[in-house]
């Protein structure tokens, strides 16, 4: 343990360890990474076509082709609609990194997954180099970054790649913080960096971290005294003026989507189902080895929001030392009896408090006897109310008031209160106690009256913030633990990284999961790359410009996401699609399209022919009970010339 402590100062033998855990973690990723891809073929697969597609159209504009990124952000889905990249992520931070590895092999599976792999080992560094900033414990802030690394909420959110995607949130703060502390334009530079990289990796974070970064930043500056220098304040305007023209580009074509009617805005009704609820802290990914199975209290949406039981614990202790460090920085008043009388008072009032906030919490409220006394508690309102009130009491008292303001000069504090405000923003803009609404949530407000939160489709995903900050104070309670004990905070250390890495364990991981859709069959396991597309794809990619293919299935998200996929590799329009939001003609055309575009022939002909369509694929083995070949008979029959056939694909040329 002594000559592994040393090592711990080291970040490149830190990172080290960390791609370590992260290969084991996730294998047998490694064993297949360039054919199975992190996770399922859903959303992965659509972040695979919108990096091959942001990506190629840098690599033209870089070769020469100076119209290139023109269509940078009009992707070739859903013709004939235009911009359809900001129906989505744009994920240009993930492309920009991926770029070289697609660019050497034409294999964006591997590109894909060595990126999916770095998010971790990133992650859990910057957590690392934040948290040494902090304390100045490498064994502490190594810890964090297991935390943030290897977190349950992380391995359950594997699929979405911009929202694992976390690297660059203490790597703003830690920037953030060296300039509060230090100053000069290099920290304050690394920090708006890392945090408009943050913003461009995913849209959600634009709205959900940023403003605890851009007031975290403020808390440090007040906190070291820095904010009453002219110069300070003329370095944080030239650089985030810089900031601002660099987001810009990126702002605009979602701005242009939000005009169009239907898109960029999400209902409150789907808001709210995509909230967390209060039951969702304990509710965990089923996949997780050690606690998955057994801790399924609450199944809905995206809100398997359990934090692990040791990050949680952890997170607490620091919670505890860091109010304990406050309280002690300023000498204790007199004893006076109205003060300890109210002390008492205050305490015991509190405990009854927080009872009643577990009772509202957990199962709601209602009535309950207790030693022969009938409680009743319906009204969340009111017990706000009485929180609120009991708070301006302790305030009263003056060593409340001294500890609050040391709290308000420690980054320990910010990290407290910011953990508990985004815990409540993943409830969105309803608490709801097991489906049952209890009350207005914080989330509500932002929702009415801050632009662009609701365009936000999943409130829980606010979750990874919280995530972020728990971190951070498990990082502080192992730092405190090393203070006090010495060698037993090493095994304190050691221990907490073990039990955190084993709650988020993940058995089986998945890769290349295929997803089910009614009506149809599986889709095929495989991706392929730019090498083995096979002879249809190959021939598609072949034919002239002005050419626009349609796919058969049509409207069956699993396969229209592999559509997606390949037309990444050919690059003709394509009128299927798969995104965060579906243009009107797209969904018009299931109708005929969808399901079986047999039952009305001549509709469905006259669909393909209004779209555009000149040429059509159909997988035949996508369809039960012979289906798949009668759709390929009607397109002969009606017309349609067949020049390629691989297997049970066709593809036939409409015109």
């Amino acid at each position: 343990m002594k000559r592994f402590t040393p090592s711990l100062n080291n970040p490149w033998f830190v990172a080290l360890v960390f791609a370590v855990l992260a290969i084991v973690a996730t294998w047998p990723l490694t064993s297949g990474i360039r054919t199975e891809i992190a996770g399922d073929l859903g959303d992965p697969v659509l972040n695979c076509w919108i990096m091959v597609w942001t990506g190629g159209q840098l690599v033209r504009f870089l070769k020469g082709d100076l119209t290139a990124l023109n269509d940078f952000w009009n992707g070739n889905i859903f013709y004939p609609e235009r911009n359809t990249i900001a129906f989505s992520e744009h994920l240009t931070p993930q492309m920009l990194q991926a770029l070289p590895v697609f660019m050497a092999t034409g294999n964006i599976v591997l590109a894909y997954n060595l990126l999916f792999l770095s998010t971790i080992v990133l992650s859990g560094l910057g957590m690392y180099l934040f948290v040494r900033e902090l304390t100045g414990r490498p064994l502490a802030a190594f810890v964090a970054g297991i935390a943030f690394a290897f977190s349950p909420y992380r391995a359950y959110q594997a699929p979405h790649l911009q929202i694992i995607t976390t690297q660059w949130m203490p790597l703003a703060f830690y920037g953030l913080r060296r300039y509060a502390v230090n100053g000069g334009w290099r920290p304050l530079i690394g920090g708006a960096a890392s945090l408009v990289l943050q913003m461009l990796s995913c849209g959600y974070y634009m709205f959900f971290f940023t403003p605890f970064a851009a007031l975290y930043g403020v808390y440090e500056l007040v906190a070291h005294g820095r904010w009453r220098d002219r110069r300070t304040w003329t370095q944080i305007l030239v650089v985030g003026a810089f900031s601002a023209l660099v987001l810009a580009p990126f702002v605009l074509p979602y701005l242009r989507v939000r005009e169009t009617p239907g898109f960029g805005v999400r209902a409150r009704s789907e808001v709210v189902s995509f909230s967390a609820d209060t039951w969702a802290f304990a509710t965990a990914y089923e996949n997780l080895a050690l606690l998955g199975p057994s801790l399924q209290t609450y199944v809905k949406g995206e809100s398997k929001t359990f934090p692990g039981i040791t990050i949680l614990v952890m997170a607490l202790i620091g919670s505890v030392v860091v109010i304990g460090q406050a309280a002690r920085r300023h000498p204790r008043p007199p004893r006076v009896l109205w003060r300890t009388t109210a002390g008492i008072v205050l305490a015991i009032s509190g405990l009854v408090l927080a009872g009643a906030w577990g009772w509202m919490l957990v199962d709601a409220g209602g009535i309950a006897t207790v030693a022969g006394v009938r409680l009743s508690l319906h009204d969340f309102q009111t017990l706000e109310l009485q929180t609120l009130a009991w708070w301006a009491l302790l305030l009263v008292l003056p060593s409340a008031r001294q500890t609050l303001r040391s709290l308000c000069t420690m980054a320990g504090g910010f990290l407290i209160v910011s953990a508990c405000v985004s815990l409540l923003m993943t409830l969105g803009p309803d608490i709801k106690v097991h489906g049952r609404v209890i009350g207005t949530g914080l989330y509500q407000f932002f929702y009415d009256y801050v632009p662009g939160f609701n365009g936000m489709r999943v409130p829980a995903r606010f979750f990874m913030v919280t995530t972020f900050f728990l971190a951070a104070l498990v990082g502080l309670a192992v730092a405190a633990a090393e203070m006090r004990w010495r060698r037993a905070g090493l095994m304190i250390g050691a221990l907490v990284a073990c039990l955190i890495v084993a709650e988020g364990f993940v058995r089986p991981f998945v890769t290349n999961g295929r997803l089910y859709v009614e009506h149809f069959d599986l889709t095929p396991r495989h991706l392929a790359s730019a090498d083995t597309l096979g002879p249809v794809y190959e021939r598609v990619r072949d034919l002239p410009k002005g050419v626009v293919l349609a796919e058969i299935p049509y409207g069956a998200s699993p396969y229209d996401t592999l559509a997606v996929f390949y037309a990444g590799f050919h690059r003709k329009p394509l009128i299927n699609g798969y995104s965060g939001f579906f243009p009107k003609s797209f969904n018009d055309r299931i109708a005929t399209l969808g399901w079986d575009p047999t039952e009305d022939r001549d509709a469905a002909w006259k669909t393909l022919m209004t779209s555009g369509a000149t040429h059509v694929v159909v997988h035949e083995a996508a369809y039960f009970d012979g289906k798949g070949e009668r759709i390929t008979n009607w397109l002969r029959d009606a017309g349609a010339r067949e020049l390629v056939a691989n297997g049970t694909d066709h593809l036939f040329a409409l015109k």
